[in-house]
C-alpha cells in the first residue's frame, strides 16, 4: 500500500480502538455492533406498523383546569421497523407487539403531565425508541380534539418523526 493510502492512527492506539478510528474514518459505525444512524428521509422504505386513533384520556395543557380536570388525546403511531422476520416466522417475538405499545403509550401519558403537546409528543417518541430495539424510527401524532381556543375546531394535533 502507497504512502498515499496509509491510514494515520494513534501508535498508542490498541487494535479495538485502531479498528473504531478506522471504522469511523471510513464512514462506518464505530463498531460492528452500533446501529448505523437514520434519517428521516431513511425511513420512507421501511417497514411499518401503523396506529390510529388511540384515545388516551390524561392531564396535559397549558391551563392548570386541563390539568386537573384531564382531557381527550388522540394518538396516531407509525413505527418503523423491519417485519420481514415475523412474515416469514409467524412469531410475534419477531416483530413489535401494538398491543403492547398501545398500553405503553396510555401508561405514558397518564403517568406524565405536560403543558404543551409538543413536549408529550416527544416524552412519547423517545419512550418508545428506549424501550424497543427493533424500532428504528417513530411517527407520533398527538391530537388534542377538546383544545380551549374558544373557536369551533376538530382538533389541534402535533406531529413529529424521531430516528435511532
Amino acid at each position: 500500500m502507497g504512502k498515499k493510502h496509509q491510514k494515520h492512527l494513534p501508535e498508542n492506539a490498541t487494535p479495538t480502538e485502531g479498528a473504531e478510528l478506522a471504522r469511523r474514518e471510513a464512514g462506518l459505525p464505530a463498531t460492528r455492533t452500533a446501529i448505523a444512524r437514520w434519517t428521516a428521509a431513511d425511513l420512507s422504505g421501511a417497514d411499518k406498523i401503523q396506529i390510529d386513533g388511540l384515545e388516551v384520556f390524561a392531564n396535559h395543557g397549558v391551563y392548570s383546569e386541563e390539568r386537573a380536570l384531564g382531557q381527550k388525546f388522540i394518538v396516531s403511531l407509525t413505527l418503523y421497523t423491519s417485519l420481514r422476520e415475523a412474515g416469514r416466522t409467524d412469531d410475534l417475538r419477531a416483530s413489535i407487539d401494538y398491543g403492547k405499545v398501545c398500553h405503553e403509550v396510555d401508561d405514558f401519558l397518564r403517568d406524565h403531565t405536560f403543558k404543551l403537546i409538543e413536549a408529550a409528543a416527544e416524552g412519547l417518541a423517545d419512550r418508545l425508541l428506549a424501550r424497543h430495539d427493533a424500532l428504528v424510527g417513530v411517527r407520533v401524532r398527538l391530537e388534542k380534539p377538546w383544545a380551549p381556543i374558544g373557536l369551533p375546531m376538530r382538533t389541534v394535533a402535533v406531529e413529529i418523526v424521531r430516528t435511532r
